[in-house]
């Protein structure tokens, strides 16, 4: 009969999240081949039953038929032995490197497995490695011998070790010092000692065995996605701990097993009926992040600019910044993943925009503060990083899903304003290598763009396509920005949010305005260059407005010869001299034919 344990009348979940948020780093995860099953990677039982099925056809001499039975032939094979993992292996007869090369298969993805997104991170690990960088989450112990952990974890940058020997344990750092511990207590497919059978497995190493003792009686435990049926060495480890200073949360599908029911009620802990690994560990995430919104109030302008003063010149504090950026982007993220892909009727393009481009305002007031003080040039990288991400920040549309296309286009406003900021403090720098990589490196996907040699849709397009004027506002938004100046609206949606980021970076409205024909001026070159005809034209509204005759005493022309760095332009572009001379020709030609009078 299985031991009777925990259910609370309160949700156990938000009990959890409440736990873990008053005492960050105090539960440890176990987590088993059940947080893998999204991602494509088979649970043991899984490539239990793919190996006795290769097994069959070999001993059948032939590929068994769609309907074979594999579970009747074992049992008709092996009578007195059990259908399993360690069985299956044992039968094999392979050695345990031979079970490595076998094992490969089945957690290396392919290039087909890439493009169709399995074996890789899966919601679950990806809620895991945000638990680990946001500190509430330290050590991790975990029967998977894949990788995808790991990989989740490289994906935000957070940092970890990871333990999947014995041998491993003597270098390691202790598990307080660490941020974060992952302890494979099966080892690594890539490892040749993998704990695979069962006599394997009935007893861990006297070093791993020490390892899990601290673990078990220093945190509380938090399960997923692991049975407890089949690991005897690790049952006997959690039930040995003394300490039950920490409770232990379980969730599970379903009943528990005997095993696992017994764990439960020996150490008084507590189930939570989960749907499955992804839904229950994301949620854990949303409730903690609710109670930080509670906890914290919201990161004011000047306080923002503060830390990042205080992060910039501090390589310490690189993992600060890249947070406090981070936290930005996802709150940006969350906002258009929430707007609809069809607006109401009648369209609110005015009061949209608006929204959009206030949504943006801390972020861009951070880029342009960043890149004016990191006079180092250490943190180039970010910024590239900070426009890709708000590039992808907006939900694509998927074939089929009703949408209007012009609102779905808007919604790269927050994106298309941070660019300007960066682009606007990088030339105020005299940075044009850095205005160049900001928009031709950031990538992201947006529908209609076309390669007109292979006639095909392009899947990823960089930023100075995407986030270009005349592509984001169109027709009825287009209208939407008339309100001041029905001759110059996306020129002037553009200058009138950026005027106040850099009214104290700057102290003068003629240098701001002189900034910004520099910018307009740059963009009209790589539009210029990149556009074809028929295509697109120039964005350079103010250009075409000022620039009346040859004779103006403001040569933008010039200017861009006088302070630009023409060799990095060159360069970026990947053309000489000479030819760059001939693209400013060529906008010079294209603003003197279409004036705005």
């Amino acid at each position: 009969m299985a031991a009777s344990h925990t259910r609370s009348p309160y949700d156990p979940t938000t009990m959890l999240a409440m736990s873990m948020h008053a005492s960050p780093g105090v539960y440890a995860l176990l987590v088993g081949s059940g947080i893998s099953r999204s991602s494509g990677v088979g649970t043991g039982w899984d490539i239990t039953k793919a190996l006795a099925t290769r097994q069959a056809a070999v001993a059948l001499g032939r590929e068994p038929e769609p309907e074979f039975n594999v579970e009747e032939w074992w049992a008709g094979t092996y009578p007195d032995v059990e259908l399993g993992y360690s069985a299956v292996l044992g039968s094999s007869g392979l050695t345990q490197a031979d079970r490595k090369k076998l094992l490969e298969e089945f957690f290396t993805p392919t290039d087909e497995d890439l493009i169709a997104g399995r074996k890789t991170p899966a919601p679950a690990h990806k809620a895991i490695a945000r638990l680990v960088k946001r500190g509430t989450v330290r050590v991790i112990v975990t029967t998977n011998f894949d990788d995808l952990i790991e990989k989740a974890l490289d994906e935000i940058g957070a940092l970890y070790q990871v333990i999947a020997s014995p041998e491993a344990i003597a270098g390691s750092e202790p598990l307080c010092h660490s941020a974060c511990t992952v302890i494979k207590v099966h080892g690594d497919f890539k490892r040749v000692d993998v704990l695979n059978t069962e006599e394997e497995l009935e007893k861990y190493h006297e070093d791993l065995d020490r390892l899990l003792d601290q673990v078990f009686d220093d945190y509380g435990l938090v399960t997923c996605g692991w049975s407890a049926e089949w690991d005897t060495a690790l049952v006997s480890a959690i039930t040995r701990a003394p300490s039950r200073r920490y409770p232990l949360y379980w969730g599970t599908r379903g009943a528990l097993g005997q095993r696992a029911s017994e764990l439960v009620g020996a150490r008084k802990g507590t189930t939570i009926d989960i749907a499955d690994a992804d839904s229950f560990l994301n949620l854990l995430v949303e409730r903690l992040e609710i109670l930080d919104r509670m906890a914290n109030p919201p990161l004011t302008q000047d306080m923002a600019i503060g830390q990042l003063k205080r992060y910039i010149p501090d390589p310490l504090r690189r993992l600060d910044l890249r947070d406090l950026f981070d936290d930005e982007i996802e709150r940006i993220r969350s906002v258009l993943h929430e707007r609809p892909l069809r607006p109401a009727h009648p369209v609110p393009w005015k009061v949209d925009l608006d929204e959009l481009a206030d949504h943006a305002e801390l972020l861009m007031h951070l880029v342009a503060n960043g890149i004016t003080f990191d006079t180092e040039h250490r943190h180039d990288n970010l910024w590239v990083w900070v426009v890709e991400q708000l590039l992808r920040a907006r939900r694509v549309p998927r074939d089929g899903e009703a949408v209007n296309g012009q609102w779905v286009r808007q919604a790269a406003v927050p994106a298309f304003l941070v660019l300007k900021a960066a682009s606007f403090a990088a030339i105020a720098g005299g940075r044009d290598d850095l205005f160049l990589r900001l928009h031709l490196q950031p990538n992201g996907s947006d529908r209609g763009h076309y390669d007109l040699v292979k006639q095909m849709e392009l899947r990823e397009v960089p930023a100075w396509r995407v986030l270009y004027e005349y592509r984001l506002f169109e027709d009825a938004s287009y209208e939407a920005l008339t309100t001041e100046n029905a001759k110059l609206p996306t020129s002037m949606l553009a200058r009138r949010r950026l005027s106040g980021v850099f009214a104290p970076l700057l102290r003068d409205d003629r240098s701001f305005e002189v900034l910004a024909d520099r910018v307009e001026y740059r963009v009209g070159l790589l539009q210029q260059h990149f556009g074809k005809p028929g295509t697109w034209a120039p964005a350079v509204e103010s250009l075409r407005a000022t620039w009346r005759d040859s004779f103006d005493p403001w040569s933008y022309q010039d200017d861009f010869n006088h302070n630009a760095d023409v060799e990095a332009w060159a360069t970026a572009l990947s053309i000489s001299k000479d030819a760059l001379q001939s693209v400013q020709d060529g906008l010079k030609e294209f603003v003197f034919q279409n004036k705005i009078l």
